[in-house]
């Protein structure tokens, strides 16, 4: 007993001595308090990024672009997705990790009294390029999607704002952004993964999303279509790959490498996709070359594996993962081919002046070259009836469609979203359930559980949470 004494009176001489306040012992050393705004900025860029990069249950666009095949297991392929619940993990990425990150790097930045006026200025009108581009992701992905009343943490149940309402307050944002990025200046520096602060960057994606913003609605507003796309092209977009807007990922074994890679490579030998039919045929058929770039030579000659058939994975042509399963292969966010084939077509409306066809050949040399073409194979490629822009088959909505779908090969979900909007090429039905490619993706499984009210009234103003509701802009 005297020992237990002696111990406890040392002890509290020792904690009287040691601190006066014990609640220190509550505080993490290792846990910041707060994070600086340009790690936010970083993190949800990241998040961004790897979400649209990743192949997985969750991004399956890819395959309803039929760009890739299934072998083994072909849930995606044949469009049944219940269980999977897609939108659940866009929604957690996009709205947990992404816009509630860029708005509390917001909120600090506001608060900053010793940042000078230009750089706050870059900072929040980069913080609002990421933002539109989001948003206008989820829209593309769902139709009427949270909003207005988004991301705030005393809002529990948010309303969904109308999609055709969001794109136009979108197009505003988007406008305020780049002319706030006019004036140059210093940003973020070299915490900006996809452009290291370069100022004069940004503003061309701002442009370049505010076009993407009004070629989508081309058929539904071409009033506002007409004067966004003006705007957008007179302020300055994309003129060259070297404007792509890319994360690059890094070989060494970290958290940074490309996810493609992560899934294939690392967490197992995966041998669950192969070449899609649709794709691999219309790339023979062309001559294409990019084609030995999008697919392995397994098989002499190729052979595409069916949209959503039973497929083996040793019968048919692989995907060259040399180059999209690479560790450092950078992940696309937006790059010029698509912005050359947006102005191509909006030659055409008569939106902006221009020759169609030197667009439409820009996009197609864009592509090539980016997967190391040279201009030979370039010049071959276009100089072939069936591609060149005065003889291939069909309206400008059918050339263009086609060649810009070949050339958004790893970038699924665009050419899905630009599938869905000029109606080229052809793709089939799925191979088991004989279902067409779906117009949207349905809302996240818990929405009409914990957001029942709000989650009603979206799926009755848009038509019905179906994967066949089309969306406000494809009316075609």
């Amino acid at each position: 007993m005297k020992n237990i004494y002696l111990i406890l009176a040392t002890a509290g001489i020792l904690l009287s001595s040691c601190t006066e306040d014990i609640t220190d012992y509550n505080n993490d050393p290792k846990l910041p308090t707060a994070v600086p705004p340009q790690t936010l900025v970083a993190n949800a860029e990241k998040n961004l990024a790897d979400r649209i990069t990743t192949i997985s249950g969750s991004n399956v666009f890819r395959l309803w672009a039929q760009h890739w095949a299934q072998a083994t297991y072909i849930d995606e392929s044949n469009y049944l997705i219940i269980g999977r619940d897609p939108s659940q993990a866009y929604w957690t990425t996009y709205y947990n990790n992404v816009i509630n990150d860029l708005n509390s790097a917001q909120a600090l930045i506001e608060e900053d009294e010793i940042l000078d006026a230009v750089t706050r200025g870059n900072q929040l009108a980069i913080i609002e390029t990421i933002k539109v581009y989001t948003f206008q992701h989820l829209v593309d992905l769902n139709g009427d999607v949270p909003y207005s009343e988004a991301a705030d943490i005393n809002n529990l149940f948010p309303k969904y704002d109308d999609a055709a309402t969001i794109y136009t307050d979108l197009i505003s944002r988007i406008s305020a952004a780049q002319a706030a990025l006019a004036n140059g200046g210093e940003s973020f520096g070299s915490n900006d993964i996809f452009y290291s602060g370069d100022v004069t960057a940004w503003r061309k994606l701002a442009n370049s999303v505010k076009l993407r913003l009004g070629m989508r609605i081309a058929d539904v507003n071409p009033t506002l279509a007409s004067t966004t796309v003006k705007e957008a092209v007179e302020a300055g977009v994309f003129t060259s790959n070297d404007d792509n807007t890319v994360i690059r990922y890094e070989s060494s074994p970290t958290a940074n490498n490309n996810p493609i890679y992560n899934l294939f490579e690392t967490e197992n030998r995966r041998e669950d996709y192969i070449a899609g039919k649709t794709s691999l045929d219309m790339l023979v058929a062309l001559n294409d070359p990019r084609l030995d770039d999008y697919f392995a030579d397994n098989k002499d000659p190729y052979i595409g594996g069916p949209i959503g058939g039973n497929n083996s994975y040793a019968n048919f042509t692989h995907l060259n993962f040399d180059i999209v399963g690479d560790p450092t292969y950078p992940g696309s966010i937006m790059d010029y081919a698509e912005v050359a084939f947006f102005q191509a077509e909006a030659v055409e409306r008569g939106f902006i002046s221009g020759d169609a066809e030197a667009y439409y050949n820009d996009g197609i040399a864009a592509s090539i070259a980016y997967y190391g073409g040279t201009q030979d194979e370039i010049d071959t490629y276009l100089a072939q009836p069936e591609v060149a822009y005065a003889t291939a088959t069909g309206d400008y909505k059918q050339k263009i469609g086609t060649q810009k779908w070949i050339a958004l090969f790893n970038r699924g979900f665009e050419a899905w979203t630009e599938y869905r909007r000029l109606d080229w090429p052809e793709l089939v039905l799925s191979n088991q359930t004989q279902q067409e490619v779906p117009l949207r993706m349905i809302y996240p499984v818990k929405e009409s559980a914990v957001n029942g009210e709000n989650y009603d009234a979206a799926s009755s103003a848009i038509g019905g949470d179906q994967l066949t509701t089309p969306l406000f802009w494809d009316v075609n």
